[in-house]
């Protein structure tokens, strides 16, 4: 159903874009926001990157495209997923249960694959929606041996503003320099001199089929935003902001089957990430700010995998990382504020597996061990999946994993004044920023009967190491350093689908509670930024001939924010008064309930005088009611008639959107 299927043997979803259809508000089948179909997975930025699995944020998850590790997955701030969907081969996605193969990152696993298929002749797709038009070609060099895949996607928000990019675009740049602006402009009191946004992302594929043995991938990917706007008053006083996002990256993989036992395969993957802010203001003098985050990720894995007998395999391997981190924050008119940080890291690890698949058990048991040779330490991942099947309907299983994460995401304050990009990559120090540690017991319950699909899962996760760093916390605090905490999370996931006929139906249920403790911040416990208690997803889709529809409708708690109780004045080292918001208990109140409802609808048809081209014409409209969802709310201080008031911006949601959707394949 959806295009979505659960793994018997480890418990892992599988995701086949192709085989989607229509999903509710959706033109084509973003993987990223398929995803947040799934019970325990949620954005609650209302964004198709900004995805939290089972209540950790997303710089926890572990994002991979034909292996090569992602930092970055989105265009336009998140709101659109950087990966191709119509390249997009097969996904697989694990909340729990992870194989000891994977690594650096204590959530979920969003494993990505282009298609690895070398077709007899040269297959062509073309097609635009209202954000922007894409193309990809494969191309069988030789035939069943060697095969190429190319493809390309491109912004059209320089070339039209259409009514899609203009809700995308309101929704990102609310409550910033943009959005005031605007206003500005049309009192004629501002010049926009440039307003340009665009962004790119090409993939490219080579496949050779050595042998009926043999098989070599070579795959890179290239991920581009930039956004560069200028304003200025009629005294010719104002500022430039410049924003570049890359994630470039490329993989080589090697596969060869020795013989009916033996098996090998080996990954080498780099990964390269720049986030280059610059701000440039015009008045008397020229003021500036620059905040640089840069990621270099070489890595090497080597896999032996030796089938004991028919049921059951071991697999041996070893796993290398190279890791360099910087980042740059500087006022060139204070280098007292500056901050520079260069870190680099090196991690070997080994692991073996085993799994065992019989008539009823499946289970696989398995220990990941890492040597972190920079701050000399060694820490051990112990990893266990057990399924079984009592009868043709029924199946339980249970999982207990450890997990180990030395790159995480700090959030900053909002330096500048578009609001965008303030999340920082750094490495551990094992002392103000420690390693990252998880641990997780999951235990579920499976129905499949007569067409009707029911999965129950049940888990509980503590996360220790969790470092916040100025406001990272609702912005609630006001310290200048870091601060090292832990989460647990109780959770409760419930997914059922049944299909009658021409109909699909589809409900996913989260139950969950995250509290952090961050001592130096708060004595008792408080709820996590984006704990979410309940969330709701039912979408229903009807296919006619060539003609699908779907609707969904999507419900949800209003996540945590912090209300402040006053004004604090105090006296800082200078002998100056300083203001500042205090807080009582953080995360005290709660956003409005979330909800909303999508559709879709989708005609395929041929065309050509030998109808052998397939089209499709798709329409969607998120939020068809026009519901007004509030996704924060953010205090600050603003000084009026030499007193300071404190200031509520609310962060809204997107309202009624439409997209339009045309493609052609031969």
């Amino acid at each position: 159903t959806f295009g979505f299927d659960q793994n018997q043997n480890d418990g892992s979803i599988s995701l086949n874009p192709k085989k989607q259809g229509d999903l509710p508000g959706i033109t084509e089948a973003d993987v990223l926001q398929s995803l947040q179909l799934v019970p325990g997975i949620s954005s609650p930025t209302e964004s198709a990157t900004n995805i939290h699995i089972r209540g950790n944020t997303p710089d926890k998850n572990l994002i991979l495209w034909d292996g090569i590790k992602m930092y970055h997955q989105g265009h336009l701030f998140g709101m659109i997923s950087a990966f191709n969907p119509n390249i997009t081969d097969r996904v697989n996605v694990y909340k729990s249960g992870t194989s000891v193969k994977y690594s650096e990152h204590i959530s979920g696993v969003i494993d990505m694959y282009s298609a690895d298929d070398i077709l007899n002749k040269t297959s062509v797709g073309i097609g635009a929606n209202l954000t922007t038009a894409d193309t990809f070609i494969k191309v069988p060099l030789v035939k069943n041996k060697l095969g190429v895949l190319l493809s390309a996607r491109r912004a059209l928000t320089d070339v039209f503003d259409s009514p899609t990019y203009s809700k995308l675009k309101n929704k990102v740049f609310q409550n910033t320099k943009i959005e005031q602006n605007n206003a500005l402009v049309q009192e004629e009191e501002l010049r926009v001199l440039k307003d340009l946004f665009s962004f790119t992302d090409i993939n490219a594929k080579l496949l050779w089929q050595i042998s009926d043995r043999q098989k070599i991938s070579f795959s890179s990917l290239f991920v581009n935003n930039t956004l560069d706007y200028t304003s200025v008053d009629f005294e010719n006083e104002g500022s430039n902001d410049k924003l570049d996002l890359t994630n470039n990256g490329f993989s080589l993989n090697y596969e060869n089957t020795l013989n009916d036992r033996w098996k090998i395969s080996s990954t080498i993957h780099y990964s390269d990430y720049n986030s280059d802010y610059r701000l440039n203001v015009f008045n008397d003098g020229e003021d500036s700010y620059n905040k640089i985050n840069t990621i270099e990720d070489f890595g090497a894995l080597l896999q032996a995998q030796y089938q004991i007998q028919q049921n059951s395999h071991i697999t041996l391997g070893v796993d290398f990382s190279d890791h360099k981190v910087n980042f740059n924050i500087s006022y060139p008119q204070d280098a007292s504020e500056n901050e520079i940080e260069n870190n680099a890291l090196k991690t070997t690890s080994v692991f073996s597996e085993y799994s065992l698949q019989l008539n009823r058990l499946n289970l696989r048991a398995g220990l990941r061990t890492n040597f972190f040779t920079t701050i000399d330490q060694i820490n051990f991942e112990p990893r266990f999946y057990v399924g079984y099947q009592l009868n043709d309907f029924n199946k339980v299983n249970f999982s207990a994993e450890v997990k180990n994460q030395t790159l995480s995401q700090l959030v900053t304050f909002e330096f500048n004044e578009l609001g965008l990009d303030n999340n920082i990559w750094t490495l551990t120090d094992n002392d103000d920023i420690p390693i990252l540690k998880n641990y997780q017991l999951n235990a579920g319950y499976n129905f499949n009967k007569n067409g009707w699909k029911i999965d129950i899962e049940s888990y509980f996760k503590r996360n220790k190491g969790l470092t916040s760093f100025t406001r990272g916390f609702s912005s609630s605090s006001v310290q200048d350093n870091y601060t090292s905490g832990s989460s647990e999370t109780y959770g409760l996931d419930v997914l059922i689908k049944k299909r009658i006929n021409r109909f699909r139906t589809w409900i996913s249920y989260s139950l969950s509670k995250t509290d952090f403790s961050f001592e130096n911040l708060q004595a008792i416990k408080f709820p996590g930024n984006f704990d979410q208690r309940h969330i709701i997803a039912v979408a229903s889709s009807y296919k006619l001939k060539n003609l699908q529809f779907s609707l969904g409708w999507y419900l949800a708690t209003g996540k945590p924010f912090s209300v402040p109780n006053g004004i604090d004045s105090f006296t800082n080292s200078d002998n100056e008064i300083e203001n500042s918001l205090e807080f009582g208990d953080l995360n005290n109140n709660r956003l409005p309930t979330y909800h909303k409802l999508d559709t879709s609808v989708t005609y395929d048809f041929k065309i050509g005088s030998s109808k052998k081209i397939n089209s499709r014409i798709g329409v969607s409209v998120l939020n068809i009611y026009d519901h007004k969802n509030e996704l924060d709310r953010i205090f600050d201080l603003e000084e009026s008639n030499n007193q300071n008031e404190i200031v509520q911006q609310t962060v809204v949601g997107l309202g009624i959107t439409p997209n339009f959707l045309f493609r052609i394949s031969f």
